[in-house]
């Protein structure tokens, strides 16, 4: 027979009577969402300590209300699922295999055509010097007018320079073609894709380190994501993703800033210049983004009323001895405070916070 647990020695017993004593003794979902909280969040290694913290604050938060409706705590529990779902560690693996699988049968497609086309060049350019050598012999056998000879020849050469010349600006446009396969987001062009913005945060830090400049992140996604793809279909979720980045592209071209797809919804603007200046911006984009209208359309045509959606958005600034990685985890880490406290605003990383 199982020995009874003392009553005061008994952990589990001694958190029930503290659930009791705020009011949420009578289901034991509230016990358990207290246990995995307190107690077992601190033992998973997929969550950073910042995560873990906020998370604490926002459940202790909302017991504080009192309330043990169902809806009180369906809420809870639905922002708990989109915590465990929308980890960022997790979210990193999961968006740098998806990332760099596109780029490499990105490349792959582009670096077979390139080579397809190198070898239609060296064709190419060896039938035109070909045909222009025999053109040549033939003007030399017709006629023994120098002069008419040399015009002809000048005739020839223009001809030939200039279908090197439009083969050069062919080969200019793949080039360009070659990069953006490279650098550019697929789906959200022109930003650019996760790897061209951690090399382009490497070279601005480094620069940062060397003559003490600004830099800042501004990172943002898109609120309750998953209920738009739920509710209308990925299909519009990545419409409404298109969107944002027209929105970020233009906000950050005029400042002449580098916007680029962090991975998911997640986007990102690096800009050079204090964190306090890039929260101003950081609310004007907020408020582009919840006055937009929105409206789904199918083969040109819009489908139905309009789709209202909203950003959260964290700024980190640059410190002396921060990573490329510490920067963009100071943006995430404030714009995470800005889930937990309601979404749709803007929040700035305080230097007094942990990055872990």
């Amino acid at each position: 027979m199982a020995e009874s647990c003392p009553r005061d020695k008994c952990k589990i017993q001694n958190v029930c009577s503290e659930i009791h004593k705020i009011g949420y003794g009578d289901d034991p979902a509230w016990l358990a969402i207290v246990l995995i909280v307190r107690n077992l969040l601190t033992k998973f290694s997929c969550f950073t300590e910042s995560q873990k913290t906020l998370l604490k604050s926002y459940v202790f938060y909302e017991l504080k209300k009192k309330d043990d409706s169902d809806e009180h705590l369906g809420a809870v529990i639905q922002r708990l699922e989109h915590f465990f779902e929308d980890n960022k560690k997790s979210k990193d693996l999961k968006n740098q295999f998806l990332l760099q699988n596109k780029i490499i049968g990105a490349m792959t497609g582009a670096i077979d055509d390139f080579l397809r086309e190198l070898f239609f060049s060296e064709s190419f350019r060896s039938n035109l010097v070909a045909r222009y050598g025999n053109e040549s012999l033939e003007v030399l056998n017709k006629d023994d007018d120098p002069a008419w000879i040399v015009k002809k020849m000048k005739v020839m050469v223009t001809e030939m320079l200039a279908e090197y010349q439009r083969e050069a600006e062919e080969w200019e446009h793949k080039a360009k073609n070659l990069e953006q396969v490279v650098n550019v987001d697929s789906l959200l062009a022109p930003l650019h894709n996760r790897g061209a913005l951690e090399n382009h945060l490497r070279t601005e830090i480094a620069n940062c380190q060397s003559t003490g400049c600004k830099l800042s992140v501004l990172m943002m996604d898109i609120d309750d994501f998953k209920e738009i793809n739920d509710g209308y279909g990925h299909q519009v979720g990545d419409d409404i993703l298109r969107t944002l980045a027209k929105i970020v592209h233009s906000h950050a071209s005029m400042y002449g800033w580098y916007a680029a797809r962090y991975g998911g919804d997640e986007l990102v603007i690096v800009c050079n210049s204090s964190a306090d200046e890039v929260l101003l911006h950081a609310d004007a984009i907020r408020i582009a983004v919840q006055n937009y209208d929105f409206y789904p359309r199918k083969d040109g045509k819009v489908q139905g009323s309009s789709v209202k959606f909203t950003v959260s958005i964290g700024v980190g600034e640059y410190i002396q001895g921060m990573t490329s990685d510490d920067l963009v985890d100071a943006a995430d880490k404030a714009m995470y405070k800005v889930k937990v406290a309601g979404k749709n605003d803007v929040a700035k990383f305080e230097p007094a916070e942990n990055i872990s």
